[in-house]
């Protein structure tokens, strides 16, 4: 059996996430002990690396709820880090960018939803994450 051409397979190959758990004990630390902004000191996490090691391809991934936007500070660190990757990745890889999810409310079933600040569809983003 080919797992490549067999969705039901490949889906039974990945690990269950567990969602609703996000554990904040080392977010307190790094506020309490690491210098703050006063310092330039800043700190941001990013949502998902979606990476496919058999087409070489990879791309960064923000998702913003409750119609957020990205701050200022964080859309220079994320602009930068994808400059860097594009200037420094292998040569068989293909940096597909920096891109932001951002949902009107909370997900797909509850208000609209905008890739990179145009709306879309959950489809078209499954199409567009797929094509990694």
């Amino acid at each position: 059996m080919n797992l490549a051409e067999d969705s039901s397979a490949q889906k039974l190959m990945t690990k269950q996430e567990i969602t609703g758990v996000r554990p904040l004990e080392f977010s307190g630390w790094i506020r309490k002990n690491l210098p703050d902004s006063s310092f330039g000191f800043l700190v941001t996490d990013l949502d998902f690396i979606l990476y496919n090691y058999n087409t070489k391809k990879i791309i960064l991934l923000e998702i913003k709820t409750h119609n957020a936007l990205l701050k200022y500070w964080q859309q220079s660190i994320f602009r930068q880090l994808a400059k860097w990757i594009k200037q420094g990745i292998d040569n068989e890889w293909l940096f597909l960018g920096f891109h932001i999810i951002r949902f009107e409310n909370t997900f797909f079933n509850d208000g609209k939803v905008y890739l990179d600040n145009i709306e879309t569809t959950e489809e078209n983003i499954k199409n567009f994450l797929s094509k990694i």
